[in-house]
């Protein structure tokens, strides 16, 4: 096992030709690696869509800079992961050592929830270039695939720039995490749409071997891509395992087993990125659902995620669940049906019951509506609910740092945005980033010394305020020191 980097900091889009380190591949060729993105989001209660195009991206390293993608907009909904993830595209690039991720934005288009109004910014700062500067690089091998994470916190990346005009101003604020080796994404459920590949499909009677249940899926989609042109190559596969019995539903939305999987037949599987030996893959996904079928955004048919919320309390319906789930908050809820094979997950990964489905719980569902002529139904296969996006947020200017209550754990006393104050007490695993904005690039530093939270630093701190020890307002999880941003 490799093992997980953690990378937490920001990012945009941009990319370049080719040409970095790398060692030999033992024929004379240069060594390469397998570089898989994936892109989620976190929840935001504002918009309707958040819309990001993206020019391409680049890994940086000594040896000079490799281009994950480069080309044509790419136009994605970060509205579309926001309780998931989804696989975006791999790609091959010179083995060797990185520290760098570059990446250029050349619009965003925001659809306000309640309005309904679209604003486009595309005068980003920098010219939308952002590098992000890990703590340590990382190393791309022949021997294992990367999974480089990008998670674009939407609640957080667009403020109301006060210059008398009101404008928006998009800074984002985007954590990356680096996986490596035999452990992928262990907290984030993945989305990967594509065609079962015929001949791959393997069934067995043993749970100790690995391959029982499994089938590769080729011809990859970016589900949530809206816009531009086709990013993944028809050759590249996921091996999907299915030995830990996922729930599989046809194209009709009913409940069926595993051997109703056929060659050359369009599916959605969702799960967890794991490694894989399947030497015509670049990665794994254990999964726990697998939607049999085309995939379709809103109302064209097929599959579909829904976002929204739970309006009534859960109640048997013909030997099902079923519970009234408002799309957008605004038009009539519609009944949805959660089969006995349903799976709930809350966003973070962690396996829930049909039970703790509740009234005013917020999140998704991968279902497929109007599946019965005449009717108005969700047919669920999936529940995804969200965290609370409104707990424990601070956001001001340090007045002092010293110690919590038991005298070791560093302490901010800050004098919030609104005139009020808060303790924010600050532990070893918190993540701490520096954004620094010139007129080049946005730069985002991993500071790992509390020592840098000086008084009269800016912050937004974001973290756990239900329970603090004694001395404490909250406890971070992120801090992220930002200077003024200046318009231009």
């Amino acid at each position: 096992m490799i093992g997980r980097l953690l990378v937490p900091t920001l990012f945009l889009t941009a990319v370049f030709s080719l040409s970095a380190c790398g060692g030999s591949s033992g024929d004379g060729q240069p060594a390469t690696g397998d570089v898989a993105v994936v892109f989620t989001d976190g929840p935001t209660d504002q918009y309707q869509r958040i819309l990001v195009s993206i020019t391409g991206m680049t890994l940086i390293g000594s040896g000079g800079q490799v281009a994950l993608y480069e080309g044509p907009e790419i136009t994605f909904d970060l509205l579309e992961m926001s309780d998931w993830a989804d696989l975006a595209f791999n790609t091959k690039v010179l083995a060797g050592r990185y520290n760098k991720i570059r990446l250029y934005v050349s619009k965003v288009e925001l659809v306000d929830l309640v309005t309904e109004e679209t604003v486009m910014l595309d005068k980003l700062l920098a010219n939308g270039k952002i590098d992000l500067n890990p703590q340590g690089s990382f190393e791309v091998s022949p021997d294992y695939t990367t999974v480089i994470k990008l998670d674009m916190d939407a609640k957080r990346s667009f403020q109301v720039v006060e210059t008398g005009n009101g404008k928006l101003q998009f800074r984002p604020i985007i954590f990356v995490d680096v996986f490596q080796g035999d452990i992928f994404l262990p907290d984030r459920l993945v989305r990967v749409f594509g065609t079962v590949e015929a001949g791959s499909i393997e069934v067995g009677d043993s749970t100790t071997d690995p391959t029982d249940n499994s089938f590769r899926l080729c011809d990859l989609e970016f589900v949530s891509q809206t816009d531009g042109p086709t990013v993944t190559d028809p050759s590249d596969c996921v091996r999907v395992y299915a030995d830990g019995g996922p729930s599989v539903f046809d194209d009709t939305g009913s409940e069926v087993d595993f051997s109703a999987v056929t060659g050359d037949e369009r599916m959605t599987a969702v799960g967890f990125i794991v490694d894989t030996d399947d030497a015509e893959a670049f990665v794994g996904l254990n999964s726990i659902v697998l939607e049999l079928g085309d995939r379709q955004p809103g109302d064209a048919g097929g599959w579909a995620t829904i976002q929204g919320v739970v309006t009534t309390v859960p109640i048997d319906c013909a030997g099902d669940t079923c519970f009234d789930f408002d799309p957008d908050e605004s038009d009539p809820a519609v009944t949805t049906r959660m089969q006995a094979g349903t799976r709930v997950f809350r966003a973070d990964g962690v396996e829930l019951t049909q039970a703790e489905v509740d009234m005013n719980d917020g999140g998704s569902i991968d279902a497929l509506p109007d599946i019965v002529p005449g009717t108005t139904e969700f047919y669920a296969a999936l529940v995804v609910l969200s965290n609370d996006v409104e707990s424990g947020i601070v956001k001001g200017v340090i007045d002092t740092v010293d110690t919590a209550d038991d005298g070791a754990t560093v302490r901010l006393n800050v004098t919030t945005d609104v005139g009020g104050s808060a303790r924010v007490c600050v532990e070893g695993d918190t993540d701490i980033v520096n954004v620094l904005v010139n007129d080049d690039a946005v730069t985002i530093f991993d500071l790992i010394d509390p020592s840098v939270l000086a008084e009269g630093s800016m912050i937004e701190a974001f973290g756990e305020a239900t329970s603090p020890p004694a001395g404490c307002d909250m406890v971070a999880s992120q801090v992220i020191l930002q200077p003024p941003i200046a318009m231009p």
